[in-house]
């Protein structure tokens, strides 16, 4: 398929509702990512001084032409030296943490163009493991599935997922221990309760060893 030569700022939510109709719901989990031509720099500030306001150019750049694809059963990585935009290409992707900043291109979800609305076919592994030490890992999943899973989700459902994803992400011993060690085998675990068709993660190996990188990544 071959994608749109324009270039234009990224859809809103709004807007991809409205172009859409918003299809997101009935895609299977045969998801292909596209983007185009993206392109983000720092968006133009005002800096109030005590005697006068400055206006700063928008200048720098810091993607610049960047396009790409992820088709399903493919692991795609994103390589390059610390401050190369991997990061920020991410947030770019799922359109989050983009204030200040100024967007331009196309994303695509299984050829039709949308904006925010990719987050209802992904899922994201941040950098920063972020728990409630006072929980169980088994404790933190059921509660996540109650706010993640549908809400027709029977109790034996839930049970049968929170079940699945401890015994893929290898934490069933732990289950009923403090969340610790295995922060980052958790996160995955939290996102892959809904399966979603997308899953982004940022350093998603830091802090494991090499047997349970390879799982990870498996």
């Amino acid at each position: 398929m071959r994608l749109p030569e324009s270039r234009k700022p990224l859809l809103s939510a709004r807007e991809a509702e409205e172009n859409n109709t918003n299809n997101i719901g009935k895609w299977d989990n045969l998801v292909t990512l596209q983007w185009r031509n993206l392109k983000v720099e720092v968006a133009s500030q005002s800096a109030d001084d005590f005697w006068f306001q400055v206006t700063t150019s928008a200048g720098r750049v810091l993607l610049d032409g960047v396009s790409g694809c992820a088709v399903p059963g493919e692991v795609v990585a994103l390589m390059g030296a610390s401050g190369a935009g991997k990061t920020t290409l991410l947030n770019t992707l799922l359109q989050r943490n983009l204030k200040g900043l100024h967007v331009e291109g196309q994303i695509f979800v299984n050829g039709q163009e949308i904006g925010k609305a990719v987050t209802s076919v992904s899922a994201y592994v941040q950098q920063e493991d972020l728990f409630l030490g006072t929980l169980t890992v088994k404790q933190h999943l059921d509660i996540h599935a109650k706010l993640r899973l549908p809400p027709g989700t029977s109790s034996e459902e839930r049970e049968k997922r929170v079940a699945e994803v401890m015994k893929e992400m290898l934490l069933e011993k732990p289950r009923d221990s403090r969340i610790g060690g295995e922060m980052k085998r958790l996160a995955f675990a939290t996102e892959m309760l809904n399966n979603p068709p997308i899953i982004f993660c940022d350093e998603p190996t830091t802090g494991l060893d090499s047997h349970m990188s390879l799982q990870v990544v498996k």
